[in-house]
């Protein structure tokens, strides 16, 4: 019998294809649902090599799906997520976009990369393999969450010499340790990162958040503005959190108002599940509006002290000739 013309692996590429090629809600509960066909394993691994673009990313709906179910049982997902990248010979843009998101899930849900995952460990994986480099992903992603910018450093300074060539998404997840803590240096590998994957987004939003995060770098909200000019954003259609950020930017930049449509239109935008960003970007409205009318009461302020230095209405002047001071 022709294996591959197994009726069972018939059936499960077949309705891999049918799947949707974007990860959302629904096509996980649907790729879910597939894993307990016959052979499905085998049918993943089909469209995982299949150069068809569109087949492929069904493929990674599949994984996702897989690796969602081990995080919900509490196992070691880093393990299975690395597998099927390997599997796969994922590229680091993959391994970037998988990696990302399940990691993101997985803190949310008490199942965060640290607890499987160590810095030495991890240190001692190849990043040139694609197993390596999806553990390298899902540890230092996790870290960039928690804003661990200092253990990101560490991490890096730590490595033996000549082991500092990595993909655009590690040397993005550096950048943002190093704008985060307000590194000037942080802003030349942003320069080199961007040169060199631009057009990606786990890049981009890497990137931001470091800029985001800093404090008194140069011209840092117009970087974070340029940045969201960039190709990775180039049909012009900001999901949330890149939304987010854009309200952080203007805000710093005393633009209240387009902040706040910013802000409005993340909170649109977002799907029920994502309560974090919802709470960040309901945080973000207040400042926005708390600084806004800061702002607006200094400028009355400094309208009214000019009319009446113009009017010659000054303090009232005593005896002395000083004017009195309120207590």
């Amino acid at each position: 019998m022709d294996v591959d013309g197994h009726p069972g692996l018939e059936a499960a590429k077949a309705a891999i294809r049918a799947l949707p090629p974007k990860w959302t809600a629904a096509s996980e509960r649907a790729a879910g649902g597939l894993w307990r066909l016959p052979r499905a394993a085998d049918a993943v691994e089909y469209a995982l090599a299949e150069p068809q673009e569109g087949l492929r990313e069904r493929g990674w709906v599949m994984v996702r799906a897989r690796v969602a179910e081990e995080i919900g049982s509490g196992r070691d997902w880093t393990r299975e997520a690395a597998v099927w990248l390997a599997r796969a010979g994922a590229t680091w843009r993959e391994s970037a976009r998988v990696t990302g998101d399940l990691a993101w899930r997985a803190r949310a849900e008490g199942f965060s990369a640290l607890l499987f995952l160590d810095e030495a460990y991890v240190a001692s994986l190849d990043p040139d393999t694609a197993r390596g480099r999806a553990l390298w992903h899902c540890f230092l992603t996790t870290l960039r969450y928690d804003f661990r910018c200092v253990a990101i450093e560490e991490f890096f300074d730590a490595l033996p010499a000549g082991r500092d060539h990595a993909d655009p998404y590690t040397d993005a997840l550096r950048a943002f340790a190093l704008l985060g803590r307000s590194r000037t240096e942080g802003l030349a590998l942003m320069e080199a990162v961007v040169a060199r994957a631009g057009d990606e987004d786990k890049v981009v939003h890497a990137l931001l958040h470091g800029l985001w995060l800093g404090e008194n770098l140069p011209r840092q909200a117009s970087l974070m503005l340029d940045l969201l000019e960039n190709a990775s954003f180039a049909e012009g259609l900001l999901g949330p959190e890149a939304l987010f950020r854009k309200a952080g930017a203007l805000r710093r930049l005393r633009q209240y108002e387009p902040a706040l449509a910013a802000v409005q239109g993340a909170i649109d935008c977002l799907d029920p599940g994502e309560v974090v960003v919802h709470a960040d970007c309901v945080r973000e409205r207040s400042l926005i509006l708390a600084e806004r009318s800061l702002h607006a009461a200094a400028g009355a302020g400094a309208a009214a002290a000019a009319s009446a230095s113009a009017t010659g209405q000054g303090a009232p002047v005593d005896e002395g000739g000083e004017g009195r001071r309120r207590g």
